[in-house]
């Protein structure tokens, strides 16, 4: 087998038919380097006399594992499954440029299917990048756009009872 950069993805051969295949690399969590390094951290906390400030430090620093354990197994894990699902669907759409008419239609049908379960992951991840692909680009401009976005939401979710209300007395 021969990893591909361009795609991230393996060549190898189907093992019933013999014909070339592309196996999508699984992508890596995104939160996994944070753990690490917050494991590593923890590691080299020293503990002389008095303990308080170390503790402190510990305790701290065992909350954020916790909260990057809960974003590595929901938000990382559902990344991964959209980074396998976008892989296979571009694999697909370079096989699809070859082959015979019904080859072709079985690529595009593969491709629908690919699709049809790429969106609700990609649904699940997409505020998690929207924000932050905003913090990247402008800190203080996404804190107030989330902020504000957030306040929307809550508005519209503290009313929607009220305006269901009205909406159905026309």
């Amino acid at each position: 087998m021969e990893a591909r950069s361009q795609d991230g993805g393996v060549d190898t051969n189907c093992p019933h038919c013999s014909a070339p295949l592309t196996v999508p690399r699984i992508p890596a969590n995104p939160y996994l380097r944070p753990i690490k390094g917050i494991v590593r951290q923890l590691k080299s906390v020293p503990f002389p006399f008095p303990y308080v400030p170390q503790v402190i430090q510990f305790t701290v620093l065992v909350g954020v594992l916790i909260l990057f354990a809960g974003l590595f197994i929901t938000i990382g894990v559902v990344s991964q499954i959209a980074g396998v699902f976008r892989g296979l669907i571009l694999d697909t759409q370079k096989h699809l440029r070859v082959g015979s008419a019904v080859e072709r239609s079985a690529q595009a049908v593969s491709i629908g299917i690919y699709s049809i379960l790429f969106v609700p992951f990609w649904l699940i991840q997409m505020p998690f990048s929207l924000i932050g692909s905003l913090w990247s680009s402008n800190r203080l401009g996404a804190l107030f756009t989330t902020t504000l976005l957030l306040s929307i939401i809550y508005a519209i979710t503290l009313y929607l009872p009220y305006i269901v209300r009205f909406l159905h007395s026309f």
